[in-house]
């Protein structure tokens, strides 16, 4: 054979071999053009999530910073009525005060989505509560049926956490539902032997579980979807639809907490199972008693709301106490000179010129055991949380708490030597 010939044959290998490298790179680049505009938009779509739930919390506190007004009103309202049929008013304002503030609570919890340890939660009443939640977001032609076979089960896991779980997989069955269907989450105890691992495919060790299952009636997953669905970018979604976490979070929250998921497909719909180890439920530390039926202590109440400080003013001086009240943190500081020491500050955590942190380093600084309330319509920040674990001169009031709640604060505050 010709060197010619040799040549040629060289050349067409080598032409061959530069096609299929250059058909299997530009593949690659093709896939990775595709994840990166997957990126993109997932990024976008976090971004709005991330504004969302900044805006939600903002507006769930100030909501709750108004209930707390109307919540003492209806509260001394109440003191002053004498006929039953009054005070069925008073307690159906106060009611529904509670009930939304518990829903404004949650979606400062949700929105705050801090990293906190995890420790023993009731799981039956941590469902409830994220069912509420998740009635409210997915639309009233959604039905959500909760069957709670045990209501003492505890695990370890984030309560935020477990939340964020349902809520995850509950607008994922909305959308394979179009927003109208059927959700039933159930909850029962399970012991989990090596045949049953083996046979269901459960990764865990073999042991007593909570087992939290959640069903829709919807068209169910098929084959080729049910091996990604847990995957990052994976979504059957079409544009703007799809989250950025979803049911891969779903699986890193069950993981992290050092449990199993299951998904199968029934005759109608699909069904998640979620496994998490059972623990002892955490003790409950009873609550000390009051030290008295009255108070009779020098208080000074800091809060930027004129009705609240109003409320909380009258409700303390029936309690026997006197009272003065500022609205900002400059004024609270300078209420306290020679002519008024207060036994006990009631701060709300945000205020103006200075916040309620600012006020109880200053006022620490002049009396180490000067008692310290502080007073929010959200969860307190880690600051604050840090402050209530160090001094023990300290105590924290949710916005809106009922008269009783803060009158007993106080007590058992003013009682610590």
């Amino acid at each position: 054979m010709a060197v010619e010939d040799l040549l040629l044959i060289v050349l067409a290998a080598g032409l061959v071999l530069f096609g299929g490298l250059f058909a299997v790179m530009r593949e690659k680049n093709r896939k990775v053009r595709r994840e990166c505009t997957m990126l993109k938009e997932q990024l976008k779509q976090s971004c709005r999530m991330e504004a969302a739930a900044r805006m939600a919390g903002g507006a769930a506190h100030d909501f709750n910073n108004m209930l707390a007004g109307i919540c003492g009103a209806a509260e001394c309202l109440k003191k002053r009525l004498k006929g039953d049929e009054e005070h069925r008013y008073c307690d159906a304002i106060l009611n529904g005060c509670e009930q939304a503030s518990h829903l404004a609570r949650q979606m400062t919890r949700l929105a705050a989505r801090r990293a906190e340890k995890a420790v023993p939660v009731n799981l039956s009443a941590c469902l409830k509560e994220s069912l509420n939640l998740l009635g409210h977001g997915i639309g009233r032609e959604m039905e959500i049926i909760g069957n709670f076979d045990a209501e003492n089960l505890s695990a370890a896991i984030n309560s935020e956490h477990l939340q964020s779980l349902i809520l995850n997989l509950g607008f994922n069955s909305r959308d394979a539902l179009g927003g109208r269907g059927r959700i039933e989450v159930g909850l029962r105890q399970v012991c989990l032997s090596e045949d049953d691992m083996r046979r269901n495919l459960i990764q865990a060790e073999p042991g007593e579980y909570a087992e939290i299952s959640f069903a829709d009636d919807g068209p169910g997953i098929d084959a080729e979807n049910m091996a990604h669905i847990f995957e990052p970018f994976f979504t059957t979604k079409g544009g703007g639809m799809g989250t950025v976490r979803g049911l891969p979070e779903v699986y890193g929250i069950v993981l992290s907490a050092g449990g199993s998921l299951r998904v199968e497909n029934r005759q109608k719909g699909v069904c998640f199972y979620v496994f998490l180890p059972l623990v002892a439920a955490a003790e409950v530390p009873a609550a000390a008693e009051p030290c008295c039926g009255r108070l009779s202590a020098r208080i000074l109440i800091a809060d930027d709301d004129p009705l609240l400080r109003g409320v909380a003013e009258d409700i303390l001086k029936t309690a026997g106490c006197e009272v003065r009240t500022t609205d900002s943190a400059e004024a609270a500081e300078k209420a306290c000179g020679k002519d008024f020491k207060p036994d006990a500050v009631m701060l709300d955590v945000v205020l103006p010129s200075g916040g309620g942190k600012k006020v109880y380093e200053t006022l620490r600084k002049k009396d180490r055991r000067l008692k310290v309330v502080f007073m929010s319509g959200s969860a307190p920040g880690e600051e604050i949380e840090k402050i209530l674990e160090q001094d023990r001169y300290t105590a924290f009031l949710d916005k809106p708490c009922r008269a009783a709640q803060a009158v007993k604060t106080l007590q058992i505050l003013l009682a610590k030597a």
